[in-house]
């Protein structure tokens, strides 16, 4: 992303919190402070995911609301009548519409994608998206399907970008058999490896392990079952963790065989009161 408007943004942002571009990054450790200085000149692009990690890592931001005010500024800059887009500037308003589930958005966005001849990949991701956000990704077509297993997830950088890994926890359902181990193993690589992990992005992927392990369950697959459980063991003893680790010892039971744990597991659950999940867990 390469746009005044993010800079003159996060500009905002950051002097409403009373931060200095030090502070904003970390000292450095998400973006360096002299390309963050460049962003918010409107002289240097931002990665979706850096972006996301610069709004999720300080309090009192809002991120919804955060891209609600960077869409509105980029309505304004608009010329009237203008209605051509390039396939970037459709790229980021579809990351927009898909972070604020706003299905409308998205569907009208995907019309306007689909008249490309070409860029087959941002094709795939506004099909994705729609059928994400409106439940429908079951019911898409098996061409679509293979297009998505074999296509959506071939950038060497996909495993760092946050709309991409979401994207790929919730299709993960649809993926070829054969092909879906090989991706997941690229993202338990990518994060298996680093020590340290912030709580976000161990959230982030221990959502995905979840997910992984739901699906090779429903599946009958065993390729890199036994890494996903072991991520989730690992995971750092915060409070917002605790729940994806006990379900990771619920789902080493269910591949284990050990059945009265993982019904005590879905009892303790059900006294919880939680209910919606439990019966997509037990689905």
């Amino acid at each position: 992303m390469k746009n005044k408007s993010i800079g003159a943004e996060l500009k905002k942002l950051r002097k409403t919190l009373g931060l200095t571009q030090e502070e904003m990054t970390l000292d450095g450790k998400i973006i360096s402070v002299g390309q963050y200085s460049k962003v918010e000149n409107g002289i240097h692009e931002i990665g979706v995911d850096t972006l996301l990690e610069l709004l999720t890592i300080h309090d009192g931001i809002n991120v919804k609301d955060f891209f609600l005010n960077l869409e509105e500024d980029y309505s304004k800059t608009m010329k009237k009548g203008n209605k051509d887009y390039s396939p970037e500037r459709l790229s980021e308003k579809l990351v927009f519409a898909f972070y604020r589930n706003d299905l409308s958005e998205a569907k009208k966005l995907k019309k306007k994608i689909d008249r490309f001849k070409e860029n087959n990949e941002l094709k795939l991701r506004a099909t994705i998206t729609v059928a994400i956000l409106s439940g429908t990704i079951l019911d898409l077509d098996e061409k679509t399907k293979e297009d998505i297993s074999k296509n959506m997830f071939i950038n060497d950088n996909w495993t760092r970008e946050r709309d991409s890994l979401r994207l790929f926890s919730n299709s993960m359902i649809i993926i070829d058999r054969n092909i879906l181990p090989t991706l997941m193993k690229s993202v338990l690589r990518a994060y298996t490896a680093e020590e340290h992990l912030s709580v976000k992005i161990q959230e982030r992927i221990s959502s995905i392990c979840i997910n992984y392990l739901y699906v090779c369950f429903k599946k009958h697959i065993l390729t890199n079952v036994e890494e996903a459980i072991t991520f989730l063991k690992r995971l750092s003893e915060s409070p917002s963790l605790m729940f994806n680790k006990i379900l990771g010892y619920y789902f080493e039971c269910l591949f284990n065989g050990n059945d009265r744990d993982a019904a005590m597991i879905r009892d303790i659950l059900a006294k919880s009161e939680c209910k919606n999940f439990l019966n997509k867990l037990a689905s």
